[in-house]
C-alpha cells in the first residue's frame, strides 16, 4: 500500500516541476474539496456504528445534534479565541496525521503512543511551515492575528524533531515498530523534497490527500463494510454524499463572496477544515481504540 502512495507522491512531485502555481492550486482545491472533505463526511454513520457496538444503540438525532454542536463550538472558539483555536487545531491535526500514519504500525498499545502520533504529525506540519514560512506566517497572521518568524518555525521544528527522535529510538529499542525504520526515514526525506519543490497549498494537499485522506477512507470502508473495494466505495458515497454536498455548497458560497480576497478565503477554508476536523478526530480515535 505504501509503495503505491510513494509512487503517487513521486508523480505529484514530477508534476510540480513542470506545472505552474495556478494549475497546482486548482488541482489542490479539487482534491481537498473531493477526497479531503469526503474522508470526513461519514462521521455520523461511523459514530452510530461504533456507539452501537461499544455502548448500545444511540438515537440518530442525538448523534447528529452532538456532532453539529461540536462544529458550532469550534467556530465560536475561532471567533472569540482565535489564537487558542489555531493552536488546538494544529495540535489535534498533528495527532490525527500521526495516528493515521502510525496507528497500525505499532505493536501493542500504550498511553505514550498519543505523544508519538502528535510529535510525528507536528513534525510534518512544521516542516511545511518552515519551508514555506512566508506563506504560512501570512495565513497564521490572518487567522489569529499572531505573527511568527521563520526562525521560530525552525526552533519549534527542531524541538519537535528531537523529541520525536528520542521516542522513535525508544520504540525501536522496545521493538514496538512494525514499519521499517529506514523506509519511514526515506518517506520523511520525500516529504521534505515535495514541500520544498511545490507551493504551500500543493505540498500540503499531496500529503493530506495521498498519505492521510485516502488511507483513512480505506480504513473507514473496512470498518463499516468489512472490506475496501469499488462496491463499498459507492456504498460509502451513498451514505455520505449529503454531508459532502452541504460542505461543498457552503465553500462555493464563501468562494464567490470572497473571490476577490484570496487570502481571506484561505482563512475561511482553515476555519471550515478545523470545524470538521475536531469531531472527525474524535470519531477516528474511537474507531482506532475499538
Amino acid at each position: 500500500m505504501r509503495n503505491i502512495l510513494l509512487l503517487v507522491t513521486i508523480f505529484a512531485l514530477w508534476f510540480s516541476v513542470f506545472s505552474n502555481e495556478q494549475i497546482e492550486g486548482t488541482i489542490a482545491y479539487v482534491l481537498i474539496f473531493s477526497f479531503g472533505i469526503l474522508h470526513g463526511s461519514n462521521d455520523i454513520l461511523l459514530i452510530q456504528v461504533a456507539s452501537r457496538e461499544l455502548f448500545g444503540n444511540h438515537h440518530k438525532i442525538k448523534v447528529l445534534a452532538l456532532y453539529i454542536m461540536t462544529i458550532l463550538t469550534i467556530l465560536l472558539l475561532f471567533s472569540f479565541l482565535p489564537k487558542l483555536a489555531l493552536l488546538s487545531f494544529v495540535l489535534i491535526s498533528g495527532f490525527h496525521f500521526g495516528e493515521q500514519h502510525w496507528g497500525k504500525n505499532l505493536i501493542g498499545k500504550d498511553h505514550w503512543d498519543k505523544l508519538f502520533f502528535t510529535l510525528y504529525g507536528l513534525f510534518i506540519l512544521f516542516m511545511i511551515f518552515y519551508i514555506k514560512s512566508e506563506q504560512a506566517s501570512d495565513i497564521i497572521n490572518d487567522v489569529s492575528g499572531f505573527s511568527i518568524k521563520k526562525e521560530t518555525f525552525l526552533i519549534i521544528l527542531s524541538i519537535v524533531g528531537a523529541l520525536l527522535a528520542i521516542q522513535w529510538i525508544l520504540y525501536v529499542y522496545m521493538k514496538r515498530l512494525k514499519a521499517n525504520v529506514f523506509e519511514e526515514l526515506f518517506f520523511l526525506v520525500v516529504f521534505f523534497v515535495v514541500f520544498s519543490t511545490a507551493t504551500l497549498l500543493w505540498g500540503f494537499s499531496i500529503y493530506f490527500i495521498v498519505w492521510h485522506s485516502v488511507p483513512s477512507l480505506i480504513d473507514q470502508m473496512n470498518f463499516l463494510y468489512g472490506r475496501a473495494n469499488q462496491k463499498t466505495f459507492f456504498k460509502y458515497l451513498k451514505s455520505s454524499w449529503w454531508y459532502w454536498l452541504i460542505s461543498i455548497i457552503s465553500l462555493i458560497g464563501f468562494y464567490f463572496l470572497l473571490r476577490d480576497d484570496n487570502e481571506f478565503f484561505t482563512s475561511i477554508l482553515i476555519y471550515f477544515l478545523a470545524a470538521i476536523t475536531f469531531p472527525h478526530v474524535i470519531v477516528m480515535s474511537k474507531l482506532e481504540s475499538s
